[in-house]
């Protein structure tokens, strides 16, 4: 649209001006006729726009403008194309609004849209039955409100929503939600709602069913180590055949044993995500890695080169078994995969609003794509060593989930034929007895 142009309306004040001068130059007073003629331009003007806010209260899309040429006109073409583009482009953010409402409203997952003070603005069929809300009588309530859970009240409270919060239901149809809220905009949030009930069952039945299972077998596998001992005593060790097949006997059961260790542990870890703050105790870390060292040098036949950095006091708040469990799982994985003469550097230290331990190793070393899924149950990256390294394959989801019981997380830096570095995370709250750095 060209720009508005001032000649239409010069040329009337012009006429206007003259006709007015002559008019005054008549009856003998070309000043008067100069201000009539001025008088009568501003009075076109008025009307003219007039006209234009009468046509603007109307609705600019009712009809065309009524004021057309001049800059009064071309301002109202103007008005009315913006008002025609914007229209348009309003319809279609409601085409796309509708549309989406329609989507979610089918979803089976539930989803409730939060305003200030969490406050529910729109909720789709998923959300009220599962968090048993009614629409639209529930609009404008606070969500924390009408779900009565202090637990999930809290949660909606907080800035970060980086973890789901798993919302168990009452009544006679009760139901394991997990929900997830994300913020968006000022102040408004949008919570996920996903009924996890089945998944919860599924997976208390496979860790019920690790954890009898574990049990039940100890003990034949108990009978099977006492026979192969027995056999080792009894039987000529001169035959290199027996002598291997005895050998091969107790490793294995050995190995068996430690896999059923390993279960059971773990499935102890994924009953509960926290543990009873009474079996909890401040646990002095510099000792622990250095019995955990020690035995470690005697586990490799002192092939490798251990070093320990641990300021002394350092003590650590947590239950005692899972914290050394940690540690060393930690250290003697380092060891099982760093070659003889190699480095493995254990440091202990708190820094940067966290207590952290590192255990940096220069052996073979891991490809990046496989990070992610080192702590998954029986996960290997070279499946050929798994005979080989005696490991159970649980270690590290062992770590995973003993830190998450202490608020702790697990970040793994690696590179093939560079080493690697594992760091656990702890809250420093969890730690007395030491300076942050």
């Amino acid at each position: 649209m060209a720009p508005a142009s001032p000649g239409r309306d010069l040329l009337l004040l012009g006429a206007l001006m003259l006709a007015g001068y002559q008019l005054g130059a008549f009856l003998d007073n070309g000043g008067a006729g100069l201000a009539c003629g001025v008088l009568a331009y501003l009075l076109i003007s008025y009307r003219r726009m007039a006209q234009l806010q009468r046509w603007l209260a109307e609705g600019p899309l009712k009809r065309d403008p009524p004021v057309q040429g001049g800059m009064l006109g071309d301002v109202a073409d103007r008005m009315q194309h913006t008002h025609a583009l914007l229209r348009k482009q309003l319809d279609e953010a409601d085409a796309t609004v509708v549309r989406l409402r329609e989507s979610y409203a089918a979803l089976k997952d539930g989803i409730v849209m939060l305003g200030p003070d969490s406050a529910i603005e729109w909720a789709n069929a998923s959300a009220l039955a599962l968090l048993g809300l009614r629409y639209p009588q529930d609009v404008g309530q606070a969500l924390g409100n009408l779900v009565r859970d202090p637990d999930f009240a809290a949660y909606l409270a907080q800035a970060d929503f980086e973890r789901s919060f798993e919302l168990e239901t009452g009544g006679a149809a009760a139901r394991t939600l997990e929900v997830q809220a994300t913020s968006f905009g000022a102040n408004r949030k949008v919570v996920f709602v996903r009924d996890i009930t089945g998944l919860k069952r599924l997976e208390t039945m496979r860790r019920d069913f690790v954890a009898n299972i574990s049990h039940e077998l100890r003990t034949p596998l108990t009978v099977i180590a006492g026979y192969v001992d027995v056999l080792q005593d009894l039987l000529p060790q001169d035959s290199p055949v027996i002598a291997k097949a005895l050998g091969q006997m107790q490793q294995q059961s050995v190995r068996m044993e430690h896999l059923l260790r390993d279960l059971m542990l773990l499935s102890t870890l994924e009953g509960t995500e926290h543990d009873d703050a009474s079996a909890e105790e401040p646990i002095a870390v510099c000792a622990m890695l250095d019995s955990i060292r020690e035995n470690a040098l005697a586990a490799c036949g002192g092939e490798r080169h251990i070093t320990l950095e641990c300021a002394q006091g350092l003590r650590l708040r947590g239950p005692r078994l899972q914290i050394e469990s940690i540690f060393s799982n930690l250290v003697f994985n380092a060891v099982k995969y760093t070659a003889p003469g190699g480095n493995i550097r254990i440091v202990f230290e708190a820094n940067g609003g966290h207590a952290l331990l590192r255990v940096t190793d220069d052996g073979i070393g891991i490809d990046p794509v496989h990070i992610p899924r080192l702590t998954e149950r029986f996960y290997r990256v070279d499946k050929s060593r798994s005979a080989e390294s005696g490991g159970t394959g649980l270690g590290l989801a062992i770590v995973k989930h003993a830190l998450k019981r202490v608020q702790g997380e697990l970040q793994i830096e690696s590179r093939p034929g560079a080493g690697s570095t594992f760091t656990c995370r702890f809250p420093l709250q969890r730690l007395s007895g030491a300076t942050q750095g």
